[in-house]
């Protein structure tokens, strides 16, 4: 099976590590991702911390919100096109998820393509295009009519806004990492960008749940990406309110959640090798790419109901409609209003109900394993 994986930073990380560690832990179900579209990301809520922002600290109801949005440095709350809440990001600072205060990632690096609304108009996205395979859909997209594609050098505000905001998350990351170290916490993947696969392993050695949970998850740095659960091979470990929990005693040589856990290490440079072969060029802030550029969705419905012009899900469409993958893995709304769930598409029917963005969060890893909805 051939998937699509949609996906925050933290999220790509998770499975660029078992990509990456799949001889040493003999696991192979992550090589069933064909192409992975990357989303920009500041930071995140979990789904009760979001929902009591909105409801409990500004008296504002789910069901009256039809649309979030983050919009110069405002939460925006739509009902249709009117805009009801309007609440600036910085008051919703002690709701943000606590692996998110560590996290260097705003631009999604480690994906094929990467988007996001910043650079470009309303109505439009950011397409960073960073592997061969991301060119190729891009240009399946444009070709076939999903998708009107513009250079970013068209178009205002342009790159800098995304480099502004990726150093500004990467020195926010640093300013954590050093209060942590002032109350003892260690944060070990913000310098493991060297790492050899020997380095990790040797630090790996004799660990386990026990210690990943000691120094990653009850420290808060956990970023509840779900790659120790999925990686578990006596499926122990369980995301309960997205965090790792041991079901049964481990067996003692095990250490494959902590072997893979992308906040124990995270060796960039490993991993990049892996991923850019293309001649691709480098900036600071933007990573690696081979183009960029605006769009925006050709498809009426999709170009409504879609986040910043329904760019991710053109794509996919796009993917599925030519047998590019045979199915999507990303988000939708749950039994919760504004709850996302996992979920895996394989038509258009399936991406409208996977359309737009939830700004709460959900670990999705889990079912790139399964291949399913279960």
């Amino acid at each position: 099976m051939k998937l699509g994986y949609v996906g925050l930073p933290c999220q790509m990380e998770g499975l660029r590590s078992i990509d990456l560690l799949s001889k040493e832990i003999n696991q192979s179900w992550s090589k069933k991702v064909s192409l992975t579209i990357g989303l920009f990301c500041r930071e995140n809520w979990a789904y009760s911390c979001f929902k009591a922002l909105i409801e409990d600290e500004f008296n504002f109801k789910f069901e009256d919100i039809s649309k979030f949005d983050i919009k110069k440095a405002n939460i925006i709350g739509l009902q249709g096109k009117v805009t009801k809440l309007e609440l600036p990001l910085k008051s919703s600072k002690a709701y943000v998820r606590t692996g998110c205060m560590v996290c260097m990632d705003f631009s999604c690096e480690l994906v094929d393509l990467a988007v996001g609304a910043v650079g470009s108009p309303p109505k439009w996205s950011t397409v960073i295009v960073r592997t061969k395979a991301g060119a190729e859909l891009l240009k399946s997209a444009e070709d076939g009519g999903y998708l009107e594609v513009n250079p970013i050098e068209n178009v205002k505000p342009g790159t800098m806004l995304v480099k502004k905001l990726s150093k500004s998350k990467l020195d926010e990351a640093l300013t954590e990492e050093e209060s942590k170290k002032v109350d003892g916490i260690n944060v070990p993947h913000i310098h493991s960008a060297d790492k050899t696969l020997e380095n990790i392993k040797d630090e790996a050695d004799g660990k386990g749940f026990k210690e990943l949970n000691s120094e990653i998850i009850e420290t808060g740095l956990c970023s509840s990406c779900g790659t120790c659960s999925t990686a578990c091979p006596e499926g122990y470990i369980t995301m309960i309110d997205e965090t790792p929990t041991l079901s049964e005693e481990c067996k003692e040589e095990c250490n494959l959640c902590y072997l893979v856990c992308p906040r124990v290490a995270l060796p960039i440079k490993l991993i990049k090798k892996e991923i850019f072969k293309n001649g691709q060029t480098y900036e600071e802030g933007l990573g690696d790419f081979l183009e960029i550029v605006a769009v925006r969705a050709k498809d009426g419905e999709i170009l409504e109901k879609g986040q910043d012009g329904g760019a991710v899900t053109a794509l996919m469409k796009c993917a599925l409609d030519n047998n590019i993958l045979d199915g999507v893995v990303s988000v939708k709304e749950g039994d919760n209003l504004w709850e996302p769930i996992p979920t895996l598409s394989k038509s258009k029917e399936d991406l409208i109900k996977a359309i737009g963005t939830y700004y709460a969060y959900a670990s999705t890893i889990q079912l790139v394993k399964k291949g399913d909805t279960n």
